[in-house]
């Protein structure tokens, strides 16, 4: 990969917007703490089962309408929610999960690096530097960039052959089994599919211009589940409710809120249906019904972290900050590791702007960028912790690593070289921003 475009493809993985301030219309890289948690719980077995370290795997959110997941700049595995919202049984995703293993179980990606190298500026750049934009809140832009690029780049860079389609299939089957997952979840993908081939490329959806169908595939597939129908795979009650919990939660958030609680009116009003009105009456805005169903959601799970983070993020969009803060400490009290949550309380602090919360918001910020440092809104609220807290140096070097995840290497090089002349030679903050000036230098 050139220079450039390795750059970019660094911005494209980190500069992600946590669920807080994402606009509907936007296609980047989304974060949010509770659907995290949600995709690791059901992809750490498959990863396990594949002889992969779990934890040498990144999983990122695509926020696009389009059926599509692909892996790409090493181990990053990229689900669009447009996919995950449409997949209406966890063993379906966890199906598509197992697939995309089995591509990077098998060293499929080697012949992606040859493509990617050998592709030229214009559509390569397009397609990374349009998810990039959206992730950095370019929002329309960036999906009209990455759109005009899909079709001339995809099946170059992001497709595989029918050969290595079918040896992920066999893989997948293989991990699913392992860890008692029904692949019928697998044929339902499949299924969904089945048939695109024969529409013009404006009318498939993008999974099958990247993972191409046949019907030899499915037959396998088929064969397999036939062979293995003795064998009983019993449904997972907690897997079930936290799968159906995110696609409420996608829902709300990335739906037309008028269109989310037409949907649900009339519905018997259990969590899901509750937990989809709150979000989308948040959005309409409606913060005080907004509020009243976030409390009937904790009345429900008192000690549930996200539900807590629901209600405080309401609270603090509306401009009651103060009210917001109990409901943070709340959550991070009951998910300490969750660096998202640390960071949403870290925001909310700063919103307070009183000297007694500005150092408690930079402890909290601090902490929760040691957990996490692909999360560039936590980086821009950090510095301005720093700021207020009279620390330029370690302001202006925040800001330089937001920068360097976001692809804005200019600007980064530029903040890290005032960082360094602020920061006293080899202290920890002079060596990261050493880190950064790196990509000032000229590549071979």
């Amino acid at each position: 990969m050139t220079g450039w475009a390795r750059r970019i493809a660094g911005g494209l993985i980190a500069g992600a917007m946590a669920f807080g301030a994402l606009p509907a219309v936007a296609q980047g890289l989304v974060r949010d703490a509770e659907i995290e948690r949600t995709l690791r719980a059901m992809s750490t077995p498959i990863f396990q089962a594949a002889g992969i370290p779990p934890a040498s795997i990144d999983i990122h959110m695509v926020n696009s309408r389009a059926l599509n997941a692909f892996v790409a700049g090493g181990n990053n595995m990229f689900l669009n929610t447009g996919l995950m919202m449409a997949l209406e049984t966890p063993e379906e995703l966890i199906g598509v999960i197992a697939h995309e293993t089995g591509h990077i179980a098998g060293g499929h990606q080697a012949r992606r690096a040859i493509a990617v190298r050998n592709a030229r500026g214009p559509a390569l750049l397009g397609l990374l530097a349009g998810i990039a934009i959206g992730a950095a809140g370019g929002g329309p832009a960036g999906a009209a960039i990455a759109a005009g690029s899909q079709s001339a780049v995809t099946r170059g860079l992001l497709s595989y052959n029918r050969g290595e389609e079918a040896s992920a299939d066999q893989a997948a089957m293989r991990y699913m089994a392992r860890t008692g997952v029904d692949p019928v979840g697998l044929l339902k993908v499949m299924q969904r599919f089945r048939g695109q081939e024969v529409f013009t490329i404006g009318n498939t959806d993008p999974y099958v211009l990247t993972h191409p169908l046949s019907t030899q595939r499915v037959q396998l597939i088929e064969r397999h589940i036939a062979e293995a129908s003795a064998r009983q795979f019993p449904r997972d009650p907690e897997r079930d409710y936290w799968h159906a919990r995110m696609r409420a939660k996608l829902e709300g958030f990335l739906k037309n809120p008028r269109r989310v609680l037409s949907d649900v009116e009339g519905l018997e009003e259990d969590e899901l249906v509750l937990y989809r009105k709150a979000v989308a009456l948040h959005r309409l805005p409606s913060p005080d019904e907004a509020i009243a169903a976030a409390d009937r959601l904790i009345a429900l799970r008192p000690e549930d972290p996200f539900y807590l983070e629901l209600k405080g993020q309401i609270l603090h969009e509306s401009g009651r900050a103060s009210e917001a803060v109990p409901l943070y400490r709340a959550a991070v009290s009951r998910a300490p590791n969750q660096p998202l949550l640390k960071a949403g309380l870290g925001r909310t602090l700063l919103a307070l702007n009183t000297p007694e919360a500005d150092a408690e918001a930079l402890t909290v910020l601090k902490s929760a960028q040691t957990l996490d440092r692909a999360d560039a809104s936590a980086l821009r609220d950090l510095a301005q912790a720093y700021s207020r807290a009279g620390d330029i140096g370690m302001a202006t070097l925040a800001t330089a690593e937001r920068f360097a995840l976001t692809g804005r290497n200019k600007d980064a090089v530029l903040h890290a070289k005032r960082a360094a002349n602020l920061l006293p030679n080899g202290s920890p903050g002079w060596l990261r921003a050493q880190d950064i000036l790196v990509l000032d230098r000229p590549e071979d």
